[in-house]
């Protein structure tokens, strides 16, 4: 007699894996400036959509993955010093709060360089959630959308829990290395392991730019 669970598989499939995309915000708005925008005065060139740059990674069409979470990290300037930027930032990030799949992840900026304010921590705090996502199991691929070479380290740790399949990288692909004498960074690697690699043409980018002023405020209906 064959067993009746035999016959409840058929027809089964697996779950589709979850993809976590985390957004380092700062360095792909000034990669995406360095690699497509080049000389342009509109400080909204740059901006992307954090929500559309998940779709893009994941994969629009596929079954086999669905976004599951999409996390962006920025600096927060300070209302005091900045109040033009901290409101323009403020509205940019309570509009990626609008969606469930998104979470903004902020820390104040460092005004202490006399050369001009600096992120401090947002590398460390993005490479703490990507690695305590790993460990509780709160997605199956995380993906880093970053040219800093401090996350190797976090990528490094997942690997180590999860394997290699359990990471990918995104970059952005400029028209041509090295346009105009400028050297772009080289898209994040770890020694001894082939990670899946997302390059993101023009073609990607101006499906995820973001032209939105938000130095001005909207009107009220």
């Amino acid at each position: 007699m064959v067993p009746k669970w035999r016959g409840s598989l058929q027809g089964w499939k697996l779950p589709p894996a979850r993809v976590a995309v985390f957004i380092d915000y700062q360095n792909v708005y000034k990669g995406a400036r360095n690699a497509f925008c080049w000389g342009s005065g509109n400080h909204a060139d740059g901006q992307v959509d954090p929500l559309k740059v998940g779709g893009i990674i994941k994969g629009l069409r596929s079954p086999v993955r669905a976004l599951s979470d999409v996390r962006v990290y920025r600096g927060m300037p300070s209302n005091n010093t900045d109040s033009k930027g901290y409101s323009a930032a403020l509205r940019q990030v309570s509009l990626w709060d609008q969606h469930h799949l998104v979470t903004p992840r902020v820390r104040p900026l460092n005004y202490g360089d006399p050369a001009g304010p600096r992120e401090k921590g947002i590398d460390v705090l993005l490479a703490v959630d990507f690695v305590l996502g790993a460990a509780r199991n709160e997605y199956d691929i995380g993906v880093i959308f970053s040219a800093d070479t401090d996350l190797i380290p976090a990528l490094e740790a997942v690997i180590a829990m999860k394997g290699e399949q359990a990471v990918e990288v995104a970059c952005w692909v400029p028209p041509q290395y090295g346009l105009g004498g400028r050297q772009h960074p080289k898209p994040l690697s770890v020694k001894g392991h082939l990670l899946h690699r997302h390059g993101l043409r023009e073609a990607e980018y101006n499906l995820v730019h973001d032209a939105t002023d938000y130095t001005r405020q909207r009107k009220r209906r």
